[in-house]
């Protein structure tokens, strides 16, 4: 594991994607094998950002690597849930790392090209900024989409009636 804690299993045979922070110091590759990418409006990824929301893409933290600027790299750790990842010369915001799940909740603004999947929904929209309006049609979840599909997946097996999943 590297010093934010990233396993490095890596697939030559995925297609590779990079990205940078805005002054180059960092830059890094990963899969372009996301399992959701998405929009999160919570008031932290807003913050995080300096946006209305931020455009994310989740993956395996055994998928992402560090080509360049490893000692740049700062982690702010946010919750036992959420260690920040951002540039310490520019500020960049490149990634939330999720320990207990093994995933990497990457800042997709940070890529230098597309990844195969777009975006397919809007989260935390609940907290989102009152000045934003979302003018498309993609689903919209009230908190985390991981929490909504988990609680509905229990209130159609009959095993509960509310509360939150994280």
């Amino acid at each position: 594991m590297g010093e934010a804690g990233v396993d490095v299993l890596w697939s030559p045979l995925m297609k590779q994607l990079r990205g940078h922070c805005l002054c180059g110091a960092v830059e890094y590759a990963v899969a372009d094998n996301f399992e959701y990418v998405g929009f999160c409006h919570c008031s932290e990824c807003r913050r995080f950002s300096g946006s209305a929301f931020s455009a994310v893409g989740g993956i395996s933290t055994a998928e992402f690597r560090v080509l360049k600027g490893q000692e740049s790299i700062r982690h702010f750790p946010k919750s036992a849930h959420t260690v920040l990842g951002f540039c310490s010369i520019c500020g960049s915001s490149l990634y939330a790392q999720k320990p207990l799940r093994g995933m990497l909740h990457l800042r997709l603004g940070t890529l230098d090209e597309s990844p195969s999947r777009a975006p397919h929904y809007h989260s935390h929209v609940a907290s989102k900024a009152p000045w934003h309006h979302i003018g498309d049609d993609l689903p919209q979840f009230a908190s985390s989409r991981t929490a909504t599909v988990a609680q509905a997946s229990v209130q159609s097996n009959g095993l509960g009636s509310g509360g939150s999943a994280a």
